[in-house]
């Protein structure tokens, strides 16, 4: 998408300033782009080439590290994969921290800690900048669309500044918390949810596929019924019924959520035995091998596990 097709938005950034965006994967690269398209001029670093060299394409300059991206910018946006890609590019000499000017609004966006975030915050205070934890959910669907839901910790003051970018990027801001790490929290107990609520769903399709049900006609009782979830109804009915696979989200991906959530349970001493079975049956199927699979594809794993086959469309036993 270049900057001459201009997505549904909702202001002009062209007075924002500069944005650094570093991260331009499957949800960064979307996201970059709807700031391009609104106007704003985005300075991008990746360490992948061809992600970063996309964005570039679409209007971006491309920056040789997070500092070189972060130097002279009014704000900076991260989206990353985890707490630790997000450290390595926020410190050291070539990090995001180094460029990052007084008065600079960083937007850490990934789906972090809220421990890392906090110690952020305080390194970006340290250098005259804020840091505003805004994690996201939505998916790439919601990336490209700007629908995301943005759950935001720290002050009222820069969420009201960084609103122009957030509006760009989500249809449903929600201020969570006063503090760096109120993000995080929410984002986790979020997909810990979502991931919990997919294994449960994957359950309850085997049980009723050897009950003798129609999948389809199961998905469509329990959304009609207390049992109801976006997991049994968007992931199971919307991608594994029609072997779709297609979230764009890795199983990887959301057992690095689950571990975070139980350091999170940890942390303020609350048991989680939920989350911990959970957590197993999803670090079970990373380590056969399916970590870097379409996280709805747990759905056919634990299939396979009860004997039963999944095919677009149709289900059998397998005999």
């Amino acid at each position: 998408m270049g900057t001459a097709e201009r997505p549904r938005g909702r202001g002009d950034l062209r007075a924002v300033g500069t944005v650094a965006f570093v991260g331009c994967g499957r949800m960064g690269a979307p996201m970059a782009r709807r700031l391009l398209a609104a106007g704003a001029g985005v300075v991008a670093y990746d360490v992948d080439e061809h992600a970063l060299a996309a964005v570039a394409e679409a209007g971006a300059r491309a920056a040789a590290s997070p500092r070189d991206a972060a130097g002279g910018a009014a704000f900076a946006v991260t989206m990353l994969p985890d707490p630790a890609v997000v450290e390595r590019a926020a410190r050291g000499p070539d990090g995001l921290l180094a460029g990052l000017g007084d008065g600079a609004l960083w937007l850490e966006m990934s789906s972090s800690s809220p421990a890392t975030t906090k110690a952020l915050a305080a390194a970006a205070a340290g250098r005259g900048a804020a840091l505003l934890d805004a994690p996201v959910s939505g998916g790439v669907t919601g990336a490209d669309a700007g629908t995301l839901t943005i759950m935001l910790g720290g002050p009222v003051a820069l969420v009201d500044r960084a609103r122009p970018l957030l509006e760009e990027l989500g249809s449903t801001l929600v201020h969570v918390g006063g503090a760096p790490g109120d993000g995080d929290a929410a984002k986790t107990i979020n997909n810990m949810l979502s991931a919990t609520n997919l294994a449960a769903a994957a359950e309850a399709l085997a049980m009723g596929i050897r009950a003798g049900l129609d999948p389809g006609r199961l998905v469509d009782c329990v959304d009609g019924g207390t049992g109801a979830s976006h997991a049994m109804r968007e992931k199971v009915g919307g991608q594994v019924l029609t072997g779709r696979f297609g979230s764009r989200f890795t199983l990887g991906q959301y057992l690095k959520d689950l571990g975070i959530a139980r350091g999170l349970a940890d942390d303020h001493r609350v048991p989680t035995p939920v989350n911990g079975a959970a957590h197993a049956v999803w670090m079970e199927h990373a380590a056969r091998g399916h970590a870097d699979d379409d996280h709805t594809r747990l759905v056919a794993l634990l299939l396979a596990d009860a004997g039963i086959e999944l095919e677009p469309g149709r289900t059998r036993e397998r005999t």
